[in-house]
C-alpha cells in the first residue's frame, strides 16, 4: 500500500517508516499538516497514519482536508491519549483506527492486513463518493479570476479538456465580484495577488454571499502563508504555480463536488 507518515515527531516517523518498509508498503514522511496535504493534492494515498497533536494544524483538522481532496484516504490517528478518551472526544469521518502511544509492531501489522482486505471496495465506493452524475458536475459555474491572461487561458484549456463547459474570466477582483454577484458560481478559481482587489478580498465575498460556493486560491510560493490564511477562512484549497495539469483538474472536480453535496444538505 502506498502509506503516508504525518508527525512532528522524527522518531515516530522513522520508525514507522522503517517498520511499514520491512512489511513491504511505499512510505512517504512528512513533519506538518499542511505538508500532508501538499502531498496528497498531488499523489496518491491509500492510507495515512497521522499524529493528532501538531504544531500549525492538528491531525483531525489534516485529515479533514486531505479527504476533501481525496475521500478515498482513510487514517490510523496516533495519541499519546488513551484510546478511549480519542473515541469520546474527537471520533471522525474517514478514520479506520486509533493507535495510542506507545504501539508495537504487531499492532502495526495488524492494522495494516485488516485495512488491505477492504481498501479495494472502499476506493470502488470513492470513486464516485457523491453520486453526483457526470453532466451535473461538467455543467457547474466555474469563475477564473487572473491578472495573467496567458494564466487564464492556461485555465480554461485545462478544464474545457475536463468537459467543464461553464467557464467565465475576470481580470481583476472587482470583476470578479461583479461577475460572482451576478451569477454565483459554484466555484471560484482566483490569484491571491489582483489588482483592485485581493484574491483574499474575493474569497470574503464570496463566502459571505454564498457559502457553498468553493473558493481555490492559486498562489505563488512566495505568498504560501498567505495561502494558508485563505485555507483558515474558508478556501477549498490552494494551488501554487506553475500550474500541475494534471493533478489541478481533480482539485477542481473535487470542489464542484463539495459544493454540490453541501447543496443538498
Amino acid at each position: 500500500m502506498k502509506i503516508l507518515v504525518v508527525d512532528d515527531d522524527p522518531t515516530i516517523r522513522d520508525y514507522l517508516k522503517e517498520v511499514l518498509n520491512m512489511m513491504g508498503h511505499s512510505v512517504v514522511c512528512v513533519a506538518d499538516g499542511y505538508s500532508a496535504i501538499d502531498y496528497v493534492r498531488e499523489h496518491d494515498v491509500n492510507l495515512a497514519y497521522i499524529d493528532i497533536s501538531m504544531p500549525g494544524i492538528d491531525g483531525f483538522a489534516t485529515l479533514t482536508k486531505i479527504r476533501d481532496l481525496d475521500p478515498k484516504v482513510s487514517a490510523v490517528m496516533i495519541s499519546g491519549e488513551s484510546v478511549d478518551v480519542m473515541l469520546e472526544t474527537n471520533f471522525q469521518k474517514g478514520m479506520y483506527v486509533c493507535l495510542a502511544k506507545p504501539f508495537t509492531i504487531e499492532e502495526i501489522e495488524e492494522i495494516n492486513k485488516a485495512y488491505s482486505k477492504i481498501k479495494d471496495p472502499l476506493e470502488f465506493i470513492y470513486d464516485n463518493p457523491f453520486g453526483f452524475d457526470t453532466e451535473k458536475i461538467s455543467g457547474a459555474k466555474i469563475l477564473v479570476v487572473d491578472d495573467e491572461k496567458e494564466i487564464v487561458g492556461v485555465i480554461e484549456e485545462c478544464l474545457e479538456y475536463e468537459n467543464f463547459n461553464y467557464l467565465d474570466t475576470a481580470n481583476d477582483g472587482e470583476e470578479a465580484i461583479r461577475k460572482f454577484n451576478e451569477y454565483m458560481h459554484d466555484v471560484v478559481i482566483v490569484d491571491i495577488v489582483m489588482p483592485k482587489k485581493s484574491g483574499i478580498e474575493v474569497l470574503r465575498h464570496v463566502k459571505a454571499i454564498s457559502k457553498n460556493s468553493q473558493v481555490i486560491i492559486i498562489t505563488a510560493n512566495a505568498d504560501k502563508n498567505s495561502a494558508i490564511t485563505a485555507l483558515k477562512l474558508g478556501a477549498y484549497d490552494y494551488i501554487e504555480k506553475p500550474l500541475d495539469i494534471d493533478t489541478f483538474p481533480r482539485t477542481v472536480k473535487r470542489a464542484v463536488e463539495k459544493k454540490l453535496l453541501l447543496d443538498r444538505i
